[in-house]
């Protein structure tokens, strides 16, 4: 992966991009059924040490449309270790929330209630 330095990282977005992830592919397969998760693993952990302003998570999360328990868990496992800290977000989101999220008034990085420095 190459990794691109201009040297003005102030007014550099840095984002990592993953798509088609598939959490859960082969789940029950005692030799690949960790494989999803490892890979997920090391992109969120490639993220944090490369220190990137933001993760894009393009195509499909999970393989199945409705994820076991088991999956959903060991993705939030993932996505909780990988994405909360103190460290400061330097995003400012510029739309309207109430527009953009039906459910939510605010993006989750701004959300006192929670912790995130990777958003």
């Amino acid at each position: 992966m190459a990794l691109v330095d201009d040297g003005d990282n102030a007014n550099t977005l840095s984002m990592l991009v993953a798509t088609d992830n598939h959490l859960g592919y082969l789940e029950r397969d005692p030799i690949r059924g960790q494989d999803s998760f490892l890979a997920f693993t090391e992109i969120m952990q490639i993220a944090r040490d490369r220190k990137v302003d933001m993760v894009l998570l393009g195509g499909d999360l999970f393989h199945d449309n409705k994820p076991s328990r088991k999956c959903l868990h060991q993705a939030l496992t993932i996505l909780r270790s990988t994405c909360l800290g103190p460290d400061p977000v330097s995003l400012e989101y510029l739309s309207d929330p109430h527009v953009d999220f039906a459910s939510n008034t605010q993006v989750n990085y701004e959300d006192p209630n929670l912790n995130i420095s990777l958003p």
